[in-house]
């Protein structure tokens, strides 16, 4: 979500680890239509989708036999807010915040990954490598 010189990511205040919101893609539901629900969902903002910005095709790895489970993509998007208000926080432990472009790019400087990001724990996990790609189109 892009405020001129800002954006928006999330926070996870129980681990520190941070993320652009979204969500899944509803049955017959657009790449668009699901970013616009996503925003109001999570954001309490009626957005304009802009562009694609990235799709990412990702397998998740098990530690135990290295089998591959491929997801649906990944899909970030430029939007910028038309109305509404930005929440502060939209469950518990995810705080909503608002960082200068310019400082993000400082955070991801410094900003030391795990070799590999679990993500359906115990089993499963995405390479660093993925979750760079990622990190890194959101600036």
């Amino acid at each position: 979500m892009d405020f001129d010189d800002q954006f928006v990511i999330v926070m996870d205040t129980s681990n520190g680890f941070w993320f652009l919101p979204g969500g899944g893609v509803e049955q017959n539901e657009s790449i668009e239509e699901t970013a616009k629900r996503e925003a109001l969902e999570e954001l309490g903002l009626e957005v304009k989708v802009n562009h694609v910005v990235k799709e990412f095709r990702v397998a998740l790895i098990s530690k135990k036999t290295k089998e591959q489970l491929v997801i649906p993509p990944f899909i970030v998007v430029h939007a910028t807010p038309v109305r509404g208000k930005l929440k502060v926080e939209y469950a518990p432990n995810r705080k909503i915040i608002l960082i200068k472009k310019k400082d993000c790019r400082k955070l991801l400087q410094s900003f030391r990954l795990p070799t590999e990001y679990e993500c359906m724990k115990p089993y499963y996990y995405v390479s660093e490598e993925v979750v760079r790609q990622l990190v890194m189109c959101s600036t």
